[in-house]
């Protein structure tokens, strides 16, 4: 071979490596900016802000928000997300989205509320589910076998049942007049759901199968539900009682857990991997009350409250990470959320996310 080719071949392989090189970085960076490259993300939805809002969980910053308008009928339409919830599987992300009504050519008009489902490797939205007109959609959750998503109107007290596959409205029931449905958790089996009934003043109780709904009367207004991971305990923050129902879900036996004094109004509540303890959003500042900045660990054992965590301005949304380690928390006048140390029970940081977050769910790559 002579000197010239071999100068051809090393050159052809320098250049072969540069660009593979290069077509790593250039695609390695690519996945850092859309989150493919981040292990643990946060999903919030900024209501004031009309997004949602991603926190990357590894390295505890803002990431990145998601833009859920579209355009529709040559007008810009903007949706008001109220509600996150990252499906079991870790494969979509379901937004509760409200529609902003709009003006064109002088004409009032309104669009219809959605469901938004967003691809958590893209961070894209992929399906837009219309839903109806001024729904007002609050809560929704999927099953843990990843086959439904229930959705509510708060507005007008509907129940929604959506095959998590094919998009599909399955089903739909109304709860009875002025019952006001807001929050909702789902058992471990995927059979039954309980549903925070406001105004009804009631734990609901939903046969997802059947989508028949039984209600036990409460001592308030409840606002959300949980259910323990081991199945045995249905929860209810119940806002004017300050105080949180714990209903047996085997013997149907019905108590309460008193909040401190200190406690304005509950809101989100979410309870421990081992079932042992639930965190309490005391937010307070609805139905004239003062806002509240405390977190309240709630030992279910003990039927006690053991902690009081600062938080930021009232507190709203909450998350706790699969391991158990990690508490976060919206706070819904400050604009940012709160991570808590779960083994301190104490703030260790706040992320700005943007005006008036509320829902806030966890995912995690595959």
């Amino acid at each position: 071979m002579t000197s010239k080719k071999k100068i051809i071949i090393q050159t052809v392989i320098v250049l072969a490596v540069i660009v593979c090189i290069g077509l790593i970085f250039y695609f390695g960076g690519q996945k850092n900016a859309v989150g493919q490259a981040v292990k643990e993300k946060a999903y919030v939805a900024v209501e004031g802000d009309w997004n949602v809002g991603v926190i990357d969980m590894d390295n505890k910053n803002f990431l990145k928000k998601i833009d859920l308008s579209e355009k529709r009928d040559g007008v810009r339409v903007f949706y008001m997300p109220h509600n996150v919830q990252v499906a079991p599987d870790n494969k979509t992300v379901w937004v509760t989205a409200n529609a902003m009504g709009g003006m064109k050519l002088g004409k009032v008009f309104d669009n219809y509320d959605q469901i938004i489902v967003i691809d958590p490797i893209s961070d894209t939205v992929i399906k837009r589910i219309d839903m109806g007109k001024k729904l007002m959609l609050s809560h929704i959750v999927l099953t843990p076998d990843n086959s439904y998503a229930l959705a509510i109107s708060q507005m007008k007290g509907i129940i929604y049942k959506i095959n998590a596959k094919n998009f599909e409205i399955e089903k739909e029931i109304e709860v009875k007049k002025g019952g006001m449905p807001h929050g909702l958790r789902v058992s471990p089996d995927s059979k039954t759901a309980y549903v925070a009934l406001m105004s009804g003043k009631s734990l609901g109780i939903l046969n997802i199968e059947k989508m028949t709904l039984e209600e036990i009367p409460l001592k308030g207004e409840a606002v959300q539900t949980a259910v323990t991971p081991d199945g045995k305990y249905a929860l209810a923050s119940v806002y004017d009682a300050k105080s949180l129902a714990v209903y047996e879900i085997a013997s149907g036996k019905l108590s309460y857990i008193d909040l401190p004094e200190s406690a304005k109004g509950p809101v989100q509540i979410y309870p421990t991997p081992d079932s042992r303890y639930v965190y309490v959003a005391d937010q307070g500042y609805f139905f004239n009350q003062p806002k509240n900045n405390l977190v309240y660990k709630i030992d279910l054992l003990k039927e006690d409250p053991v902690k009081e965590i600062k938080a930021g301005e009232a507190p709203h949304g909450i998350v706790i990470s699969s391991d158990g380690k990690t508490i976060l928390v919206t706070n819904l006048l400050s604009n940012d959320i709160s991570i808590i140390d779960a083994d301190t029970d104490a703030e260790i940081k706040k992320i700005k996310v943007g005006n008036r977050p509320n829902g806030i769910s966890l995912w995690y790559s595959q």
